[in-house]
């Protein structure tokens, strides 16, 4: 099951989707996909900072 991730680009609010599964956080936004190992901190903070980088990369193409 899937949760909802919302983060800022460019002053708007954007969406995005985040599922934590055998360990791993896997983050899907309109920038792309992305995944880490669940580490010390909340998975929404992950997910959030995940969704961020995908937004950041997406940037520099």
């Amino acid at each position: 099951m899937s949760s909802s991730v919302s983060f800022t680009y460019d002053d708007g609010r954007r969406k995005g989707s985040y599922e934590t599964k055998s360990g791993m956080i896997h983050v899907t936004t309109e920038f792309g996909t992305k995944a880490t190992q669940v580490g010390g901190s909340p998975p929404l903070v992950i997910a959030r900072m995940l969704a961020r980088e995908l937004m950041q990369a997406a940037k520099l193409k």
